[in-house]
């Protein structure tokens, strides 16, 4: 608590973890001296501090005078200018212009000439990915998608000795009627299969995903070893990684044998673009994510210490035992 309420991003600047009274009497708002009793307010008033802006600041803000003139004083923006909204991009038409050969200066490579051209349009538009144009959207109907949820942002996350009782593996999230349509339940374990992969996982029943797309979490499922867990851990029997299932690159195409499968325009990998198909994994398989890989051995100083009170305590129950 000292170092939440204390905090600042810089010496007097006010503006600390928690917006809500503020000042050394809590008369503040998002802007104001460390309050000593601030943890205390909270507690009073059930962790929650709500602040309703002028109802003349709640419309248009990227242009509300007004509303720009408080986010400065509050520090919310070191500016009180309009935010203006770029529909059209003179950066992605340098680019075109390029491909079209009507700029001077550095040129796209002659096999992405059409590419840097079609995708770099100065106006939005709708493209479909570049993996649906190269596969049979027939043959792998779903989009799969992974997510970061709330409480488990990356694999560092298995560190927290807590989170791990609640949050140990994942589960594939599919819409009740795909799973009616591919022939399993809630809490099976099923294939998802990739032109170029496929994994073995559990999945869950949830209205909250559409019919035509399923998704999970992310960075839950671990190599056996990793992190320091045992090898028998939940993150590697039970967790799994749709990594297996997205190709580093595209099949083969005009632009040539070997493009990454990225976004055309940011490079971004293309992880939000994987088609796959579901299906019950056999009676006969093993209850456990697959692929799976020979379990990781320690690293020096990574081997567990046993502490004197667990030997004092263990010692004893086995004198008693005897």
């Amino acid at each position: 608590p000292d170092f939440v309420i204390n905090y600042e991003t810089s010496p007097g600047s006010g503006i600390g973890f928690l917006a809500g009274w503020r000042g050394k009497g809590g008369e503040k708002f998002l802007k104001g001296e460390p309050n000593p009793r601030q943890w205390e307010m909270y507690a009073q008033n059930n962790c929650l501090y709500h602040y309703e802006l002028p109802r003349s600041y709640q419309y248009m803000r990227n242009w509300n005078k007004g509303y720009l003139q408080w986010a400065r004083a509050h520090g919310m923006t070191r500016y009180a200018e309009p935010i203006t909204l770029h529909l059209y991009s003179e950066v992605l038409q340098k680019f075109r212009l390029a491909a079209q050969g009507k700029r001077p200066g550095r040129q796209p490579p002659e096999r992405l000439r059409e590419r840097v051209e079609t995708h770099f349009d100065p106006l939005p538009f709708y493209s479909d990915t570049l993996m649906n144009k190269l596969i049979d959207t027939h043959e792998y109907p779903l989009n799969a998608l992974t997510q970061r949820p709330m409480a488990m942002y990356h694999s560092w996350d298995s560190q927290n000795a807590w989170l791990r009782q609640i949050h140990t593996h994942n589960y594939l999230m599919v819409n009740p009627k795909t799973g009616a349509a591919n022939g399993f339940d809630d809490g099976d374990w099923i294939w998802v299969e990739s032109p170029t992969g496929k994994v073995r996982c559990m999945c869950r029943f949830t209205e909250a995903v559409e019919p035509g797309t399923v998704w999970t979490w992310n960075a839950i499922g671990k190599a056996a070893g990793f992190w320091g867990l045992s090898p028998k851990a939940n993150e590697s029997q039970k967790g799994f990684l749709l990594n297996h299932v997205i190709p580093e690159e595209l099949p083969p195409c005009e632009a040539g044998p070997h493009m990454s499968n990225s976004d055309p325009i940011t490079g971004q990998a293309a992880w939000f673009d994987q088609r796959v198909k579901v299906y019950k994994a056999g009676a006969e398989e093993e209850k456990a994510t697959w692929p799976r890989f020979k379990a990781v051995k320690r690293y020096p100083g990574q081997e567990p210490k046993r502490g004197r009170w667990l030997s004092y305590f263990a010692g004893r129950f086995g004198k008693k035992a005897g």
